[in-house]
């Protein structure tokens, strides 16, 4: 069991190779077969395509920009114009990143196929507090917004931008905000095969 809360000033910021953005990992599990979770910010200077993940699902929603368009996910592109919407696809997809208008910041989330189940929900927090079931795994990543977060009696102040991790804590999570605020909940659990 463990509570971790990680700012931006712990984010570890690898360029691409192809120098068309950065990707911020906020945190990632990896075991004796690979990636098993990463979450992570990019920052999208340019077009192009992005990088293969096999055996991987992938989650993406734009944070800030006027959005994106990915080709090669059906016959029609994927217009992501709109702030935390989530859209999946499989990693393996060969995709083609098209920006809008200028730059764009997105959030993914990454998991192995037939290893974990993944639960990602947008929040709304004001006032009222919301109760949350624990995971395996859970985190929360603060969009917008300040939120105070408390667990087994343990509370929790995190800005926009800082993320909490509960590794194998029980019980629920409550969150509340003084004023609006955005909230990206995640809950990860291992597959029976997995």
């Amino acid at each position: 069991m463990s509570i971790q809360i990680i700012g931006p000033q712990q984010w570890q910021t690898q360029r691409w190779q192809n120098g068309g953005g950065i990707t911020h990992q906020l945190c990632q599990q990896d075991d004796e077969h690979g990636l098993l979770w990463r979450v992570s910010v990019a920052e999208v200077a340019s077009d192009g395509p992005f990088s293969r993940f096999d055996n991987i699902d992938r989650v993406i929603m734009l944070l800030a920009g006027a959005g994106f368009s990915l080709m090669g996910v059906g016959d029609n592109p994927q217009l992501l114009a709109t702030p935390l919407a989530p859209f999946s696809f499989a990693g393996e997809t060969p995709i083609h990143c098209s920006l809008i208008n200028g730059a764009v910041r997105d959030f993914n989330l990454m998991t192995r196929r037939g290893a974990l189940t993944a639960l990602l929900e947008v929040l709304t927090l004001n006032s009222e507090a919301q109760l949350l079931p624990l995971g395996e795994q859970t985190i929360i990543f603060v969009a917008k917004g300040g939120v105070e977060a408390a667990v087994n009696g343990q509370r929790f102040t995190l800005d926009t931008e800082h993320s909490l991790l509960l590794h194998n804590e029980k019980g629920t999570l409550q969150l509340s905000a003084g004023s609006s605020a955005k909230v990206i909940f995640i809950r990860l659990e291992a597959t029976a095969e997995g």
